[in-house]
């Protein structure tokens, strides 16, 4: 199962290789065959190009993030001594960090849209079609 950080980095892959090579890929196959995920990884290391080299780097740690965290944590069973309580468990919950923001647009925008209002103008005076709103310019007598 891919994480949303994994489907985040493989959606933003798609759209720099629809960029550079002008084909994207399918982000659907991306998260589901490693196999193919790799070959990806590989044209996006080779490009040349810094944002793809950067989101293969942050695929591969966000795998080995996701990989870590589905792995059955192992414990050392210790003989305890029976006058000794037992400790209660330590609860700690990892920080989660903001997800790192690299492309040049991506600092001014959440990418929903335009962050700042545009700058209107004031509206022009209809001078045509003010009469259209006056009943008695719609009967016009021909003389």
């Amino acid at each position: 199962m891919s994480t949303p950080a994994e489907l985040r980095i493989a959606t933003r892959i798609h759209f720099g290789l629809k960029q550079w090579l002008g084909e994207g890929i399918d982000v659907e196959v991306m998260l589901r065959q490693p196999d193919e995920a790799r070959e990806i990884l590989f044209v996006c290391q080779a490009s040349g190009n810094a944002e793809l080299q950067s989101l293969a780097r942050q695929w591969a740690d966000a795998s080995t993030e996701r990989k870590k965290a589905a792995r059955p944590r192992t414990t050392v069973d210790k003989p305890a001594a029976r006058t000794a309580a037992p400790k209660a468990p330590e609860k700690t919950t990892p920080a989660r960090a903001a997800a790192r923001q690299d492309l040049a647009w991506a600092r001014d925008t959440s990418g929903f849209g335009i962050t700042q209002p545009a700058e209107l103008a004031p509206p022009e005076p209809d001078t045509a079609g003010a009469r259209w709103h006056k009943p008695s310019s719609w009967l016009r007598l021909v003389s």
